[in-house]
């Protein structure tokens, strides 16, 4: 066996005789396999069974899902909806997503999900993104959804690039079901604009409004819009111009919030209407004429959030209770910022400073120890945001003064940047929360476009956070969707 000679004759009876018991044993052991690899077939297919027709049968019968109430399930599927923002950018109607999906999964689900009004609210419809999925909206599909809900939330965006004839229908069928509107975001076409007509005294319930044009074209012919004046429970309302300033009507002595963009004298109009307003965001567009030196003063009493887009305008309001200001910076901003204090006595908790000077918010903040929320939102001048963090960070030698201690929220945001001393900005945040004479519990930093933080930065925030700090760190598009709020403004999804 363990070499080339051939065996002797006397060896050849003996190794055939090995050779043949080997054989037997062969044939027994493949005998034996052959027989258990059958049983275990057998067993497995039983087991198959047992599992598909007894056990897991009776494990649905037990789940605890067959014993939660109602109540809590149509809680748990309105988590699941898709955001607004990703509704619209599918540009269809997608039936493998939430809401549509749970009516596939079993009759209680499906019995639950049709009776859940609310699951069927946003009508989320943009042409605009249909033009880049190729895709198109299924009008059977949307008078489903009609149907299926109550009160209505609808988003519906035009688009000049795309044939207007399914637009027009698909506006008409919402508008047939303009009494239950509650809330309303449209992108206007020319096509569109004139189909508003079509609502006017029957929207009983609607109570937010957002306009927008996006094309000179687009609203060139419309001089005014007026369909809204008579809805009886309009509170909020927003427009969106680019080129020009298109007048719309509104039942401006019920407003509670307000925001567009037109010529000061138009936003005097409207504010001297407006006396229930608590929350505006006043840009100042398409002047023509030069400002009023001397014009009466508009008393908004109950007004406690505003951004303004130009200080100067300041000077022309009384705001007795407000108490959060988005403002940029600008020649007039400290003196007309100032004089609103001292004319309406009120104490500002919330400012958010864009674009500021260094300087500008160390002057606010060293003079207003009322302020214990500071938002600072910057693009690309990174010099003034890296002098203002180094300025807030508290000294370390002892003795040293600490730049308004009593700040609790510290938010900072960068539309754009190059470069930001993030060592320096971990500093910041770590001094102030390790000090004793400080008040910090929030923090945020986002950054919409340019360097993120390096790993030993974010290994330090994420310790700070450890140890009780609520932080917020966003990049993109959600820094640029929570930077928005700041500003009391709405994005055309975030109505």
């Amino acid at each position: 066996m363990n070499s080339n000679e051939p065996p002797e004759d006397s060896e050849i009876t003996f190794i055939r005789t090995m050779m043949a018991k080997t054989e037997a044993r062969l044939v027994h052991l493949g005998d034996e396999i052959s027989n258990l690899r059958g049983k275990l077939e057998r067993l497995e297919e039983e087991r198959v069974l047992l599992l598909h027709n007894s056990r897991t049968p009776t494990d649905a019968i037990l789940s605890p899902l067959r014993r939660m109430p109602p109540e809590l399930i149509r809680e748990i599927f309105l988590w699941t909806l898709p955001s607004t923002s990703d509704a619209l950018r599918l540009g269809r109607v997608d039936t493998s997503q939430s809401p549509w999906l749970l009516t596939h999964i079993s009759s209680r689900w499906r019995a639950i999900s049709l009776s859940t009004s609310s699951l069927w609210s946003l009508v989320a419809i943009d042409y605009t993104a249909s033009v880049k999925t190729t895709s198109t909206y299924s009008v059977r599909l949307v008078e489903t959804q009609l149907q299926r809900a109550q009160k209505l939330h609808v988003m519906f965006y035009g688009s000049t690039g795309m044939n207007s004839g399914p637009q027009v229908q698909m506006f008409q069928l919402l508008s047939q079901h303009s009494s239950r509107w509650e809330q309303l975001s449209v992108g206007l076409t020319s096509e569109l604009a004139p189909l508003l007509s079509a609502v006017r005294d029957r929207v009983p319930s609607l109570r937010i409004l957002w306009i927008q044009w996006t094309n000179w074209e687009e609203h060139a012919g419309v001089q005014s819009i007026d369909c809204f004046q008579t809805a009886p429970c309009l509170v909020d309302v927003g427009l969106f111009n680019i080129f020009r300033f298109t007048p719309v009507l509104f039942p401006f002595h019920q407003l509670t919030r307000y925001e567009t963009n037109c010529p000061f004298e138009t936003h005097r109009r409207v504010l001297r209407q407006t006396p229930n307003l608590v929350e505006a965001h006043i840009n100042i567009d398409f002047d023509e004429i030069p400002w009023p030196n001397a014009a009466p003063t508009i008393d908004l009493l109950h007004l406690r959030r505003l951004y303004i887009s130009n200080a100067k305008a300041l000077d022309h309001l009384r705001l007795p209770a407000v108490e959060e200001l988005a403002l940029p910076e600008g020649p007039d901003l400290l003196s007309s910022f100032y004089s609103l204090l001292d004319r309406s006595s009120c104490s500002i908790r919330r400012l958010c400073l864009i674009r500021p000077m260094a300087h500008t918010a160390i002057s606010i903040l060293q003079k207003i120890a009322s302020i214990t929320e500071l938002l600072i939102v910057h693009d690309d001048d990174t010099n003034e945001v890296n002098s203002l963090v180094a300025t807030l960070s508290v000294p370390s030698l002892p003795g040293g003064t600490t730049l308004a201690p009593h700040l609790s929220l510290l938010y900072f945001g960068c539309e754009e940047v190059y470069f930001i001393d993030y060592e320096a900005y971990l500093a910041m945040l770590k001094s102030r929360w390790e000090a004793n004479n400080c008040s910090l519990k929030r923090a945020a930093l986002l950054i919409i476009d340019g360097p993120k933080p390096d790993p030993v930065t974010i290994a330090g925030l994420h310790a700070l956070r450890r140890e009780g700090l609520d932080l917020l760190l966003l990049d993109s598009a959600e820094a640029d969707e929570e930077m928005n709020g700041w500003e009391y403004t709405v994005s055309s999804a975030g109505i």
